[in-house]
């Protein structure tokens, strides 16, 4: 193998930049080039990419992706209609990594049924990927929220009798939430994968302010409807509630010690993948070291939420 594509796709996650650079390097070890291609599977079909060598080093440190991302299914539809190996060919290939979220894995997949070489890497801040304990991103993101709930609960100490709530990013599923909820000690948290008992909530954190507690705390998932839920609240506790939505902030910044050790795991369990020939795989994480999956056993599922945690969270025996 003498040269290998990488591309970042999908919704960009702190770690990616740490993760090309490490198969650069460990590529180069092995005798071989690395090209990246800007834009994701774009950059793929329009065989528009640079090379990269482990010179690069300093954009370890950076969030985002300096290759560039897209969110296209026509991307995806035109490699359905398109030879791979053309493709490939015509960046002058011989594998292919793939950094992404669900979406890019299931075209990563795609690319795989055509038995061409490729390795994929789970990046994704909503950490949903199923086969993979962690995602790369996901740590960087949460502690975003962890540190926004901090601050804000040493505002609501001072000037007591109010009720935050803090929507986090997530997309359909609510491991930055409930991982974020369950650290900093929230009063409720409010997701996707279980109907909100509101009801049940309200009538907590009623209880807990009427006898003295300074506030309340809720994180929730984004796509929950919100502001329908803090009207909800605000009737039935009758305080004050007061809504902080992060946004993408959680998916910028430099990325954490975790998210650059995991890129770096990722990164060379990726290339080793490539050469020893098990390609048509996703690298995972699990029991502290890296390992693989087939792509094909990833498509259509989700990652399930950690029940226990949950129920932590809400009071529920």
């Amino acid at each position: 193998m003498k040269t290998i594509g990488v591309l970042t796709s999908g919704g960009d996650a702190p770690g990616m930049n740490a993760c090309i650079v490490t198969i650069a390097e460990f590529a180069e070890k092995r005798g071989a080039q690395v090209r990246g291609l800007f834009r994701g599977f774009k950059g793929l079909i329009e065989a528009n990419s640079i090379p990269i060598s482990s010179e690069i080093s300093g954009l370890a440190r950076r969030g985002g992706s300096f290759l560039g991302t897209s969110r296209n299914g026509d991307l995806i539809n035109a490699l359905k209609d398109q030879s791979v190996e053309k493709a490939l060919e015509a960046c002058h290939l011989d594998g292919l990594i793939v950094l992404g979220g669900g979406g890019s894995l299931e075209a990563a997949a795609l690319i795989a049924s055509k038995c061409a070489p490729v390795v994929g890497i789970p990046c994704s801040i909503d950490n949903d990927i199923y086969g993979t304990d962690y995602s790369l991103g996901f740590d960087s993101a949460v502690n975003k929220a962890l540190q926004a709930a901090d601050e804000i609960a040493d505002t609501a100490e001072s000037l007591s009798e109010r009720v935050f709530v803090i929507e986090t990013l997530g997309g359909r599923t609510g491991h930055i939430a409930l991982a974020a909820a369950y650290c900093a000690g929230a009063d409720a948290v409010f997701i996707h994968e279980i109907a909100p008992d509101i009801d049940g909530v309200i009538r907590r954190i009623k209880a807990k302010m009427d006898g003295g507690g300074t506030h309340g705390l809720i994180i929730i998932t984004e796509n929950l409807g919100t502001a329908e839920i803090i009207s909800k609240l605000e009737s039935g506790i009758g305080r004050r509630v007061r809504l902080t939505v992060l946004g993408h902030i959680q998916r910028g910044g430099n990325p954490t010690f975790f998210d650059r050790r995991i890129a770096r795991e990722f990164g060379e369990k990726a290339v080793d993948l490539l050469f020893s020939g098990n390609t048509g795989t996703m690298v995972t994480y699990g029991c502290g070291e890296p390992g693989f999956i087939l792509l094909s056993d990833v498509l259509g599922k989700v990652r399930s939420i950690d029940l226990g945690k949950y129920n932590t969270v809400n009071r529920i025996a």
